[in-house]
């Protein structure tokens, strides 16, 4: 881990899934270094926080990558390729969710709901409020802000995380509506990128972005056959376009890292792909 960040950017505000996990981050920053306080700083954005990380040598930026009901937040994923930065950490966090209601179910017309939530919560929506309009917002916690801010009595719902509900149970309409009810989600820890990068494999992740050279049959049997010849265990694999041509793809790998970790990726680096490790990490229990 690099030397006690000064600032600390996530998505806001207060409350948020994303700011819980970043002061679990906080927590263990201090635990390392007592004398260590990085300030907090919430932007508006997910691609925000990565543009104001890769930008700031001081810094580190937590947002989320993945959820194991919806899958990959794929603007968080996009955005980690535009901007030059490395990942340190990942940080597991359970998500759960609060329906809030200014009026009886029966009665509601809108819900308000940040989209990834939106996703994990959908089966809910389906069976209670299959006619209400989704209006999306920006963040979980601003779904909640904007419900308190409407009248009473207003045909209007919000998805909020479940403390956030707690905190209002004068207008909680059901608790845990998750899909999955051990609903996590993972988020990443970054900083800004260096020139001459190296890395730890001998840590227990890699990520990688791979952008093959071509389109031909066999290409990721061939890509994929190289990560078996080593024994390397791959847990998760997506593919994204790449944005150089229509239809053209690249693909984000994460494995879990053996001995053989150098000896693979120096078989994966030829003349038909491009290989880039996004970070090589622990998970921050």
């Amino acid at each position: 881990m690099d030397s006690s960040p000064l600032r600390l950017f996530t998505l806001g505000p207060e409350g948020t899934f994303s700011d819980k996990a970043t002061q679990k981050l906080k927590t263990h920053l201090r635990l390392l270094d007592p004398e260590a306080s990085p300030e907090i700083v919430f932007t508006r954005t997910i691609p925000e926080v990565l543009a104001r990380t890769e930008a700031d040598r001081e810094a580190m930026g937590v947002f989320p990558i993945e959820n194991s009901d919806s899958g990959t937040v794929v603007f968080a994923q996009d955005s980690l390729v535009k901007h030059k930065v490395t990942i340190l950490l990942e940080i597991n966090l359970r998500v759960r969710f609060s329906l809030l209601a200014k009026a009886p179910l029966a009665e509601v017309r809108v819900v308000l709901a940040q989209p990834v939530a939106y996703d994990q919560c959908n089966a809910y929506l389906a069976e209670h409020l299959p006619d209400a309009e989704v209006t999306f917002t920006t963040s979980n916690t601003q779904s909640g802000r904007d419900l308190l801010a409407a009248p009473d009595g207003a045909a209007i719902a919000a998805i909020v995380p479940l403390e956030f509900g707690e905190e209002h149970q004068q207008l909680c309409a059901a608790a845990d509506i998750q899909n999955n009810a051990q609903n996590i989600t993972r988020f990443l820890v970054v900083r800004s990128g260096r020139d001459g990068e190296t890395f730890d494999f001998e840590r227990h992740k890699t990520s990688l972005l791979v952008e093959p050279e071509e389109d031909r049959p066999g290409l990721l049997y061939d890509l994929l056959s190289v990560f078996n010849s080593h024994h390397l265990n791959l847990v998760r694999l997506e593919s994204r376009p790449a944005g150089i041509r229509p239809w053209s793809y690249v693909f984000f790998i994460d494995f879990h890292n053996n001995a053989r970790t150098p000896d693979c990726l120096s078989d994966l680096r030829n003349d038909k792909r491009r290989i880039r490790v996004l970070g090589s990490y622990d998970t921050l229990e």
